[in-house]
């Protein structure tokens, strides 16, 4: 009898001891055929993926955003990666990519008479602002960028409360240097209201000449803040 009880406790031993061996077996080469990808580690047979990465092998990058907020006063054109879209004064748009792709970047804006009468048949005055940059997709959540207009340059409002109407204007009249000095074969009627005329180059001497329609000329000095995104209203007389 005592010799059945010492046979089946060795079996007992034995078989707990193999399942152990099998189970560490097992267990040591659960990761023995996992690829992680992308800086991800195999853990129980499993990828765990950096942040950016997801999937059974951390393959798949995260998608995030670029924003592109616009902070000056006319509506900006920006194509990212051959993608175009127009952001008005005041608002954002957002382009989406893979994390760490690159975003490149080319915007521009310009001033538009509208409805005035204007010799450009494209209907711009003033001068035409351009950006140009490359961002990387960030690994989560969305990266801001402001599209502002240095002190270099002002955007300039224009009131005619004048008997007569205004049949066209001068910007910084007899500055030698290229884009300084402007003309802009644009009708102002003599209504009150405030029309926007679009960037010019801003310094401290800045003016701005307007003929009338009974070929009177009025000279207005520009006073400037020399702060990003600046503008002038200009009343006349």
């Amino acid at each position: 009898m005592k010799n059945v009880k010492l046979f089946f406790a060795i079996v007992f031993v034995l078989v707990a001891a193999s399942v152990a061996i099998i189970s560490s077996s097992c267990s040591s080469n659960s990761c023995g055929s996992v690829v992680c990808l992308n800086g991800g580690s195999c853990s129980s047979g499993k990828c765990q993926c950096p942040t950016g990465f997801s999937g059974a092998r951390c393959q798949t990058r995260a998608n995030s955003a670029i924003m592109y907020t616009n902070n000056t006063f006319t509506p900006i054109t920006i194509v990212v990666n051959g993608t175009s879209k127009t952001v008005p004064a005041g608002t954002s748009v957002a382009f989406a990519g893979q994390y760490a792709s690159q975003a490149v970047m080319t915007a521009s804006t310009s001033g538009n008479s509208g409805s005035l009468a204007n010799s450009n048949p494209s209907g711009l005055v003033g001068l035409t602002l351009n950006w140009g940059r490359t961002d990387s997709f960030p690994i989560t959540d969305t990266l801001r960028i402001p599209l502002d207009i240095g002190p270099t340059y002002f955007f300039l409002r224009m009131q005619n409360n004048d008997p007569k109407n205004i049949i066209d204007f001068y910007v910084n009249i007899n500055f030698p240097g290229p884009n300084e000095e402007i003309f802009q074969d644009v009708t102002i009627p003599n209504n009150r209201v405030v029309y926007d005329m679009g960037y010019y180059l801003a310094f401290s001497s800045s003016n701005v000449q307007v003929q009338t329609s009974d070929s009177r000329v009025i000279w207005k000095a520009v006073t400037l803040p020399f702060t990003n995104n600046q503008s002038c209203t200009i009343s006349i007389p």
